[in-house]
């Protein structure tokens, strides 16, 4: 993997989301509905942070990538890319980093709205990291499965609302808890609520287990996909 292939799909995405101000707006919407709520409900306000967070680093993240894999495929720029030898792994890198930084920052805009110290700031970030990951290989995923970019902000609707508001149902309902404890997104929340809450923070084998469990399944999913894909050949 070179470096400066890396450096050149980062500043090619930086320039293609100047371009692209609608797909620069999903980095503003949910931290702005956090605020709006967090204003106008006086009770219990706290609980929009909670609920907000995963969905905004599966929004940003799985959706970002999503669009850029679709658009690029669909006016074969992806294609080109791969015959210029630009390596699957450093476009993915090169693009990955630019959705990271960018998710990083949007959770960062809801950060006034928590109060955090110390370690907390270590957690919530590296959830966030952890989490924005996964997302982003599910979205390279479905980037590769759908035919545009409209049908990528399609599928990816209803995967962000299915797999980011099951920490809340999960909270809500024992039916949906055991499925919700599952995925990344519900560890996630945990800490974010433990942060919220000023709850003593879990982060053990257990939470690591998951993270790196669902880091494997989607990119199993995703390498199974791309070699059906063959767009490297």
């Amino acid at each position: 993997m070179k470096i400066s292939h890396v450096n050149a799909i980062f500043k090619k995405t930086c320039l293609d989301m100047k371009r692209n101000k609608r797909q620069l707006f999903f980095f503003l919407l949910f931290p702005a509905f956090t605020y709006l709520f967090y204003f106008m409900i006086e009770d219990q306000h706290e609980v929009f942070s909670v609920m907000y967070l995963p969905i905004n680093v599966m929004f940003c993240s799985l959706n970002i990538m999503a669009g850029i894999i679709a658009e690029e495929k669909e006016k074969g720029t992806l294609r080109s890319l791969m015959f210029a030898n630009i390596k699957p792994i450093e476009y993915f890198f090169g693009t990955g980093l630019f959705i990271l930084i960018a998710t990083i920052l949007s959770c960062s805009l809801m950060v006034p709205l928590i109060p955090m110290e110390g370690m907390q700031f270590v957690y919530f970030y590296l959830g966030i990291i952890l989490s924005s990951i996964c997302s982003q290989i599910l979205g390279a995923t479905v980037g590769l499965v759908v035919k545009n970019q409209m049908a990528a902000n399609g599928l990816c609707a209803p995967i962000t609302i299915i797999i980011g508001m099951l920490p809340t149902f999960g909270a809500m309902n024992e039916a949906f808890k055991n499925v919700s404890e599952l995925l990344y997104t519900t560890k996630f929340a945990n800490t974010a609520a433990d942060i919220v809450y000023n709850q003593p923070i879990t982060f053990d084998w257990k939470v690591v287990l998951t993270y790196i469990a669902n880091f494997i399944v989607v990119f199993v999913i995703f390498h199974l996909v791309y070699k059906k894909k063959k767009l490297d050949d």
